[in-house]
């Protein structure tokens, strides 16, 4: 695993032009760029591992789902607490950072949020969905904090989204599409907010350095960034959106071309910016001759994609001479 995570950091400099084609060729005599059986081997047993985490405890929500009306509730929340305490348990008893504690504590983190579903349902707290989800990632922050677990991040990143989207589904007629412009603004903050966490704050909590959960956490973030850019070029009450895109769009544009190049996200800037500005264009557009607008609107996007993926294509190819 070490060597494929040291393959993966030549790679990632060759993507941002720290190193040029025969740096990486003298690099690659000492660390292989192509993983060997044994590496193979590694990451069928990683992803087996985690991927039987994942079944056992979705076996387990599955069984309550199915006996549900034959058990008496002190059987389940006897059957979730054992549940909860043997993974645990393992956890604990394992060897620090091991695979096993990573998964054990990811095993807890999904069932901690059964347990609270059977809370609710027993009860009937009358709690909105959000809040379930959003107790749920209070309670297993300590968790994914100690587990330094990729698997563990992403559980959680998607567990406050939820939470968030949620939250704004209570607030409009349509998921949160419809949602008034302060609420679309902070769906967008908080999943800034997660993206910045997850590209400053997680290699600094011992996380191995990984893109997967700063592109996640990307899309997550660039989907409601960019309906409220659009939204902006037709609703003057979303004016602060758009604003808001402008002056966001340069900064992240800035960092992830100059200070930390990631292709992926730029790829998202420049194609959310292509959509913000055809919105722009059509509300211009809007009084104009019918056929003439689309034909111009269908024009520029062509023109604008097939120019971004020129761009990003060359944004990839090292340029020789460059120091690393």
């Amino acid at each position: 695993m070490e060597k494929l995570r040291h393959a993966n950091q030549l790679l990632q400099w060759s993507e941002q032009r720290q190193l040029n084609t025969a740096q990486l060729q003298q690099a690659s005599e000492r660390y292989p760029l192509q993983p060997a059986p044994a590496d193979w081997l590694a990451q069928a047993n990683l992803i087996l591992l985690f991927g039987t985490t994942v079944l056992l405890s979705a076996a387990v929500i599955f069984f309550f789902a199915y006996n549900w009306p034959h058990m008496h509730y002190f059987t389940k929340f006897a059957l979730a607490g054992t549940a909860v305490l043997l993974s645990g348990l393992v956890a604990v008893c394992s060897a620090p950072q091991s695979l096993m504690q990573r998964s054990a504590l990811l095993a807890a983190s999904i069932l901690t949020g059964a347990l609270l579903a059977l809370i609710g349902q027993t009860y009937q707290t009358g709690a909105d969905i959000w809040q379930l989800f959003a107790s749920w990632a209070a309670l297993i922050t300590l968790l994914v904090l100690v587990s330094k677990s990729r698997a563990c991040y992403l559980l959680w990143f998607v567990i406050l989204e939820l939470a968030a989207s949620r939250y704004l589904h209570t607030r409009s007629e349509f998921f949160w599409l419809f949602a008034s412009a302060p609420m679309i603004l902070n769906l967008t903050l908080v999943n800034l907010l997660l993206m910045l966490f997850a590209d400053v704050a997680l290699p600094r909590l011992g996380v191995k350095p990984d893109n997967l959960l700063l592109r996640v956490s990307a899309v997550m973030f660039i989907v409601p960034h960019t309906y409220g850019g659009m939204l902006g070029a037709w609703d003057n009450h979303y004016q602060a959106n758009l604003l808001c895109y402008l002056l966001l769009s340069a900064g992240l544009a800035l960092r992830y071309y100059r200070y930390r190049r990631d292709i992926f996200v730029l790829a998202l800037l420049l194609y959310s910016a292509i959509a913000v500005v055809t919105s722009l264009l059509a509300r211009l557009l809007e009084l104009s001759d019918g056929f003439f607008a689309m034909n111009l609107l269908a024009l520029f996007v062509i023109g604008s994609s097939v120019a971004a993926a020129l761009w990003l294509k060359k944004q990839l190819q090292p340029k020789a001479g460059v120091s690393a």
